[in-house]
């Protein structure tokens, strides 16, 4: 049982105390009460309720850090810390002097390539059709000489010939890149022109990217840079803006294997920091993560990221302070509640706690232990009844009908 001192109960009966405190009185003399001295409470009906504490830092349930991976000098900074921004809103301009120089010269490389191109399209397409006249010149010559060689006027050397240069012709036509009779390029020359167009859209988005947006609304948080300063180049890799959406605010506690099927989405939070001094502000479970992770290096214990909504708002209330989350796991009404110190466990396992009787001596218990608290438990019995006094911190002296003195 958690927090609870467990005591192991002898069965066997111990009659050391049963018959008062040992001392020898004189004849005559006044005897003292006998019994074992112990120390009690009192059993009280009441609502209890188990809950979870972690500390964490507040945060905007959205983020973002806005990074560059250009190596240009910023030119202007258009927002400040506090500033509230919407999606897509200017948050810094590079100096894009060299990106537009570039951009320039390789407009005016494609643009001298797009003639090239077509100066040698209208070259090969003359190419094409002239190898389609001679093509076609030797295939009437072919056919001539091949009926002059059926008809036994033409000779076999003649009709090899002809026949010769009916393949060269041929293949000089099919040698010329063309579709319908139509000259293209080939697949090396579309590749360069496509490289060139790579380049300028690569050069366009650059150009593009020297104007910084924010990805999302919210509050810029951090303002980690200055003018003049390289956008690509921050100290320790910290990101140049961070935007949060500080309007509605999360907790991201830790939460140990050992507790977290306790933990329900929908379950209420209390969270409470000493900025907000004696005001409380209400939260709920909102998420809980699916894997765990290293609590730290010292120990193999694991803990479980959960997530928690700020449903209030409250102008106190800021990000990156330290809060407290009360999770509210569990509550019962008017239930039998008792110190913890108060309940034992016997040798059977069996959890109990130790009643005294009107007549001074121990009556066992055996109960059911529900919620818990760091000070208190539930505890059910049909034999249990609100203000009966109950041994605390039971000895392994004591057993059932043990006499004892209430200290």
């Amino acid at each position: 049982m958690t927090k609870k001192k467990k005591i192991i109960i002898a069965v066997v009966a111990m009659a050391v105390v049963a018959g008062g405190v040992g001392l020898k009185m004189k004849q005559g003399q006044p005897t003292e009460p006998q019994g074992m001295p112990v120390m009690t409470s009192t059993i009280q009906k009441q609502d209890i309720q188990e809950v979870l504490k972690q500390k964490a830092v507040l945060e905007g349930t959205k983020s973002a850090e806005v990074v560059s991976r250009l190596h240009y000098e910023i030119e202007q900074i258009a927002v400040k810390e506090g500033d509230r921004v919407q999606k897509g809103q200017l948050l810094a301009v590079l100096d894009s002097t060299e990106i537009q120089q570039q951009m320039a010269q390789t407009k005016g490389d494609l643009e001298l390539l797009e003639y090239q191109q077509q100066d040698i399209l209208d070259e090969r397409q003359k190419q094409y059709d002239s190898a389609v006249l001679v093509r076609d010149q030797a295939k009437r010559e072919y056919e001539r000489q091949k009926q002059l060689f059926d008809g036994g006027v033409g000779t076999q050397s003649e009709l090899d010939t002809a026949k010769d240069a009916l393949d060269k012709a041929e293949r000089e036509v099919a040698d010329i890149p063309t579709e319908n009779g139509t000259a293209v390029l080939t697949n090396a020359e579309k590749q360069t022109k496509v490289n060139a167009k790579q380049k300028a859209d690569i050069q366009a988005t650059t150009l593009n990217d020297c104007k910084i947006h924010s990805p999302i609304s919210g509050t810029v948080t951090r303002v980690n840079t200055t003018v003049g300063r390289f956008a690509d180049e921050m100290e320790n890799n910290t990101p140049i803006f961070v935007i949060e959406d500080i309007d509605h605010l999360q907790m991201k506690v830790m939460i140990s294997e050992n507790d977290i099927d306790k933990v329900k989405i929908g379950q209420e939070v209390d969270i409470t920091a000493q900025i907000l001094g004696k005001d409380v502000v209400k939260g709920i479970v909102d998420r809980i993560s699916p894997t765990g992770e290293e609590k730290n290096g010292t120990t193999t214990e694991r803990v479980i990221p959960v997530y928690i909504k700020v449903q209030e708002q409250n102008e106190k209330l800021i990000a990156g302070i330290t809060a407290q989350a009360t999770i509210k796991i569990a509550f019962v009404q008017q239930a039998f509640v008792v110190p913890l110190e108060a309940i034992g466990e016997l040798e059977d396992g069996t959890t109990a706690i130790y009643t005294v009787t009107e007549e001074g001596t121990v009556h066992i218990v055996p109960v059911t232990v529900g919620l818990e608290t760091d000070l208190q438990a539930e505890v059910k019995s049909d034999a249990l009844a609100e203000g009966q006094t109950i041994v605390l911190n039971p000895s392994l002296a004591l057993a059932e009908g043990t006499a004892v003195i209430a200290q």
